[in-house]
Parts: C-alpha cells; structure tokens; sequence
C-alpha cells in the first residue's frame, strides 16, 4: 500500500505556483498525493489557470480536497469547516504526512492532523512561506499572528522558514525541529536563457520603440504597495519610461484612477494576470518591487534569475535577496517614493550599472536559490519522513 502524503494551503494557486516541484519529488517516491486547498476564494490566478491546474491534477491522479479555508481571520465558520473536511478526508484515507503552509492553510491543516498524530503516527511540516508578524509590522498582527504561529508549532514536526527573520523567529517557538529552506526555488538556468520579442510587446502596448520599460509583477492588493511604484514612477525625471504593471487583484481600478491623479496614465500599462512573466522579463529594463510584506518574493527570484537590475522595498525576505555586492544600496524605505524615483532615474541612465547589476543578480540567485538547491532540500527531507515505517 503506497504512503499518502497531503499538501494543504489557503489557496490552489499557492500549490499550482509553488508546489508542482514537491507533487513531482512525492511521486517519485512513489507517494500517493492529496491537494488540499480553495479551490473557489482567494486565488492569485485566474479561473481558467486554476481550472487548468485541477484538470493536472486529475490526470496526475492526484486526490482534491476542495477547502473553503478563509484569507481572514474573522472567517472562524470557514476555517471549521475546512477542518472538518480535511479530518474527515484522513478518517478515510489515511495520511503518513502533512505538508501544510500559508497561516490559515497551516492552522486547519495541523488542527485536522492533530489526532492523527496521537494515534498514528502522522507526521507535519509546516512552511511558512513569510510569517504576518515580523519587523516593522503592525502591532495588531503581533497580536493574532505571533500567539497562533506559536502555539500551533506545539503541532509540528518540523518548521521550515524561507527567509533569515523568520528562521530567528522561529527558532524560539516550541517546535520539534525548525529549518531553513531558501524558498522554493526557481528554474535559473531555464528562465535566464529565455528568448523573447521586445517588439511585439511594444507593438502590443503602443509603446514608441526607443521607451525603457519598468516591470511591475504583483498581485494588486494592499500588501504589494503598487500605489507607491506608481508614484513614484510619476516623479521620475525620465519621461521616456513606461511602467507595465502584470497582476489581478482588488485594487485594479483605485490603482488605474492613481495612475490618472498622477498624470501618467498615458505611461502606465495594465497587463493583468499573465502566465508569461519570465518572457516579459526578458523585454523590460528593470524590475520594481515596492511591497510591503514577503517571505521570499519569487517574482524577484525570477527576475533575477532573468538578469534583471531590481529597485525593491527594504523589507524581510527581499534582504536575503539582494544582500550582495552593492545589490544592498538598491532596498530603499518602503513607501519613499521619491527614493525609488531617484534609485531608477540613476539606473535607467546607466546600462553598464545595469549590466553589471543584472549580472551580480544572477550569479548570486544560481549559487543559493536555484530550483536544484530546493528540490534537493525537499527531496531529503521528505525522505527524513518517509523512510521511516508508520503504521497506519
């Protein structure tokens, strides 16, 4: 009988982006696989990519659990119901191990699994992939985020954290085992050596040929500040740039009305949800990433690994980033847009400063996060798990 291993988060576009590598290592085990997760809410990608993504899993053979698990914390009667759901799923089909991530994906998930660790053997990892507290957060989200990632580590076997602030944090938590695993990894090799047509970007967007592009790549929520990218794209002194925003999200039209209050709206390109971002990397001249919250942004992995120069929000995660060489004086104070501003004027005026920064970037994303690094991290820990007989 093979081992059954259930990967759960809050949403399936959180599994679709960042776990087909560990779906693929859990198979190669010769695991059977469980995805848990909304299937409905909360997704960062369209309906027809999640759509896509369930028809995958379908013909992976890969069991859905589809959770109505909340993005906020006053959704109790969700996330109880998601739990239910999950233990009831594990009642008939028997787990050896839980992957779980996201807070509330990782709260359901352990609550569900908790039982089954008493009484057979069940064993839980837990990905944070960027805790909600962290420094310079609100204190509100001390408040309810610090006392659940706390206590619900009295529920894990083995605490894996993305970024160097939260591998300190969580070293102070009752946990059994905590690790630390440089995100999850991107392609560098394969996104760098992509060839794309700048042209026909340009052509697309009615953009003049001889304009620099500045590559926005967030979902168009509170979290990612794209309100403080557009501003200060707005005072820059170079008027031959246009700003290409890729993302969905809730604050679409404020962002566009921003765009026109700033008298740049002409210049502002929205290009919504887009599965060719690593592409589009290739035709941009640099990557500007002002968000306020990450636990180790692929986005930037990905441009990076593309050779892109970056101007980023001086926050957890994007410090494990471009802490390298001079990578360090391009973090600037998070809503500064006035800094950014003058960071990308200076840039954008210098190809051999861009050159040699996309340069650096790669280098330094092939040697520490390269997708390989990951899965071989993964690939052991699993076995750490795996290997051992539970009895079921």
């Amino acid at each position: 009988m093979k081992k059954r291993v259930v990967l759960v988060a809050n949403s399936a576009s959180m599994i679709d982006h960042f776990n087909r590598d560990n779906i693929r290592l859990l198979q190669e085990k010769g695991c059977d696989v469980t995805v848990a997760a909304n299937f409905r809410e909360g997704n960062s990608s369209t309906d027809e990519k999640i759509e896509s993504f369930r028809r995958w899993l379908v013909e992976e053979d890969i069991d859905i659990v589809d959770l109505p698990i909340p993005r906020k914390p006053y959704q109790i009667g969700k996330a109880i119901r998601s739990t239910r759901l999950l233990a009831d799923y594990m009642k008939e089909k028997p787990c050896v191990l839980m992957h779980c991530q996201t807070p509330f994906g990782g709260v359901c998930g352990r609550l569900a699994a908790k039982r089954f660790r008493k009484k057979q053997g069940m064993k839980v990892i837990y990905f944070a992939h960027g805790f909600h507290f962290f420094k310079g957060a609100s204190p509100k989200n001390y408040m309810i985020y610090y006392p659940i990632e706390r206590h619900y580590a009295r529920i894990t076997d083995l605490l894996l954290t993305s970024n160097d602030e939260d591998f300190r944090a969580a070293q102070k938590f009752p946990c059994k085992d905590v690790r630390f695993v440089p995100g999850v990894g991107v392609d560098t090799d394969k996104i760098h050596d992509i060839t794309a047509d700048r042209t026909a970007l340009l052509n697309e967007q009615g953009i003049p040929k001889n304009a620099k592009l500045i590559l926005v790549g967030a979902e168009l929520i509170p979290r990612k500040n794209v309100e403080t990218a557009i501003r200060a794209f707005a005072r820059m002194k170079d008027r031959n740039t246009f700003l290409l925003i890729c993302g969905k999200g809730e604050m679409q039209e404020e962002l566009r009305q921003l765009s026109l209050l700033e008298g740049v709206s002409e210049r502002v390109r929205f290009l919504g949800y887009r599965t060719d971002l690593t592409s589009i990397m290739h035709m941009v001249d640099c990557l500007l990433f002002t968000s306020r919250q990450e636990g180790l942004s692929v986005v930037m992995l990905s441009a990076m690994a593309a050779g892109l120069p970056v101007v980023a929000s001086d926050i957890r995660g994007n410090r494990d980033l471009l802490d390298h060489e001079t990578g360090r004086s391009y973090l600037l104070p998070v809503e500064d847009a006035d800094a950014y501003a003058d960071k990308l004027d200076a840039l954008l005026a210098s190809p051999e400063e861009m050159k040699r920064q996309g340069e650096a970037n790669y280098r330094w994303i092939k040697e520490r996060f390269d997708l390989s690094i990951v899965s071989s991290m993964m690939s052991e820990i699993y076995d750490g798990f795996l290997v051992k007989d539970q009895s079921l």
